[in-house]
């Protein structure tokens, strides 16, 4: 399924072309045993896995098994299927490609195990299955949904040129994934990795080693990531906020939120927040 080349042409060729155009973003449970029959869209759709696994088909034999936390990406009229191996949930994005995009790829392309918390953030956000947008919204989604497929072309093209990945680099990822799905519930980074099977002193030696930072910073963030679209995009109080990103307390998460955003959250609500319908998260 790897059509990688033709998607980073097509990039290249797009680099100050208008952004593409975001269509719809929709979100399914799907339950194991489910079979979603052989179709096709007129739009690039992404799909991404937060949880499940199963295999898609696509027209001449091709198939990919995807995991949780996979993303498989569809080029235009590209024929597939879908059967679930066990519970999960599927979040869809489709693009508009009617506009004179004739370079568009013809074959999809399958990112596992996408670790990118920006990435997947948008796509959440993306696939909520928003009312009428305005057009200033329509601009923003626009621009995000651009990105996300950009971002998913450009992480897929980096894992295909690097090497094999070595027992550190496997460690440094599991450790990211593991605080990447559990951010609002870890109450010590040991957890980390006794989840992922080492000691806890050479689990922060490898991270530190391979990111540049350590494991406490990058699991703030990760909250922080969380915290800013809560602050942007809903009216929880920060107290709220602050539990649901992870922290014991509003105080302590102003704190950090301050240390690494370099305004208060209450300022960045302020700045970057706009009027928005009341929502659970």
């Amino acid at each position: 399924m790897d059509n990688l080349a033709a998607w980073s042409r097509f990039i290249a060729r797009r680099v100050k072309a208008p952004p593409l155009v975001f269509l719809n973003g929709l979100r399914h449970v799907v339950k194991r045993g489910f079979y979603c029959p052989m179709h096709s869209h007129e739009a690039i759709e992404i799909v991404y896995h937060p949880s499940g696994r199963g295999v898609t088909r696509m027209e001449k034999d091709r198939a990919v098994a995807f995991d949780a936390g996979g993303v498989v990406v569809y080029a235009p009229n590209e024929g597939h299927d879908q059967t679930m191996e066990c519970d999960g949930d599927d979040f869809c994005l489709r693009i508009d490609v009617s506009a004179g995009e004739r370079a568009v790829p013809r074959k999809g392309f399958h990112v596992p195990d996408v670790e990118d918390a920006t990435i997947t953030e948008d796509i959440r956000i993306l696939s909520r299955g928003q009312a009428r947008l305005s057009p200033a919204e329509q601009a923003i989604f626009d621009l995000r949904v651009t990105s996300t497929l950009y971002a998913l072309v450009h992480l897929a093209s980096l894992r295909r040129d690097s090497h094999e990945e070595t027992t550190p680099e496997r460690y440094a990822r599991q450790a990211e994934r593991y605080i990447r799905d559990r951010f609002a519930t870890i109450k010590s980074l040991r957890e980390v990795s006794a989840g992922i099977g080492i000691s806890y002193d050479h689990l922060r030696h490898v991270f530190k080693a391979l990111r540049g930072r350590s494991l406490v910073q990058y699991l703030n963030e990760v909250r922080m990531d969380r915290a800013r679209t809560l602050l942007v995009h809903s009216r929880l109080p920060l107290k709220q906020v602050a539990t649901q990103c992870g922290f014991a307390d509003e105080y302590y998460f102003s704190a950090v939120f301050r240390n690494l955003v370099q305004v208060p959250p209450g300022r960045y609500r302020s700045a970057c927040g706009r009027r928005v319908e009341t929502r659970s998260f």
